[in-house]
């Protein structure tokens, strides 16, 4: 789900979201597998969510590739025949799950940030419920971006850009809670979340980012105001080959072949010789309704690290 709100219904959303929600600790022994979609837990029957089923394929070292292609009592199987493999090296695993369904595995280690957390932490440092926010939600990842529209800058007459910060949280390990500069382009609603000198990235073995949640909020705030001569330097660096650029950084920045695709139709859109254009399809094709959450904040974050490229 994608929409622009306020955080006063982004957290309304978040709490519906996870009404069910709930973590246990699991002896890796009463855990068996019925396929890769379904699994007993101390004899109760739960469902494996896409989310969890990649982590514990990762976890007991099973290609998911492989797994995903094979019949339901080959998976259940391979995933039998590791989990008590896994009994030799742990006893136990953390694990989360929405009603009867398992949405993540982890080992004890692993330390949970949910996204209530993060929204209170908003609150706390002075965001209001009426703040603007442009959401990317569902069940794997939470991504909310704040503009500034007071702080906007122009890269033309007529071609505007905002700049803000962006807060991007996974609750089930797809990736770490991350506070980054974001920048909105109103002649397209394009959006960027971009690199900077303060931006963070906590993975989930430490609390440490909710003590320095409001000095690192300030940090990539006032970073994000000063994006203005990157994005004009963007205009004015020529680009011979655009379509070839594109497939370069799709490869750099492990996009499949499908999403580099969405991005060069959406560089068809705004045809240009200029490194400019080419950030540009990224955050464009970024706003594809067929992309999940996750997929659209990798190439909102492709664009972000072309940008920071730029040379003057």
């Amino acid at each position: 789900m994608r929409t622009n709100t306020t955080l006063e219904n982004v957290i309304n959303r978040v709490h519906e979201q996870s009404s069910n929600n709930y973590d246990e600790t699991v002896a890796v022994h009463d855990m068996r597998f019925d396929s890769l979609e379904r699994m007993d837990i101390a004899g109760q029957s739960f469902g494996v969510l896409p989310s969890a089923q990649r982590l514990l394929a990762n976890r007991l070292r099973v290609p998911f590739s492989y797994l995903v292609r094979c019949p339901w009592e080959l998976q259940a199987e391979n995933l039998n025949y590791w989990i008590e493999r896994e009994t030799r090296n742990r006893h136990s695993l953390f694990c989360r799950f929405d009603g009867n369904n398992l949405r993540a595995v982890f080992t004890e280690r692993y330390t949970a940030i949910d996204h209530m957390e993060v929204l209170t932490k908003m609150l706390e440092y002075g965001f209001s419920p009426s703040s603007e926010i442009h959401l990317s939600l569902d069940q794997e990842i939470m991504v909310m971006k704040v503009p500034e529209r007071d702080r906007q800058f122009h890269l033309s007459e007529n071609d505007k850009i905002v700049p803000g910060i962006s807060i991007a949280n996974s609750e089930v390990g797809v990736l770490a809670l991350s506070i980054e500069a974001f920048y909105l382009r109103l002649i397209c609603t394009n959006g960027m979340i971009a690199k900077t000198a303060i931006d963070a990235r906590y993975k989930h073995i430490s609390r440490k980012i909710m003590d320095e949640f409001p000095m690192v909020l300030e940090g990539v705030v006032s970073q994000s105001r000063q994006g203005k001569d990157r994005f004009m330097l963007s205009t004015q660096s020529p680009v011979s080959n655009p379509e070839s650029t594109i497939d370069t950084f799709a490869r750099q920045f492990q996009i499949t072949q499908e999403e580099a695709q969405i991005v060069k139709q959406a560089f068809y859109i705004e045809q240009g010789a200029t490194m400019f254009h080419v950030i540009q399809a990224f955050t464009r094709a970024a706003q594809d309704r067929s992309l999940s959450a996750s997929d659209s904040y990798r190439l909102e974050k492709a664009g972000g690290y072309i940008l920071g490229m730029v040379k003057s």
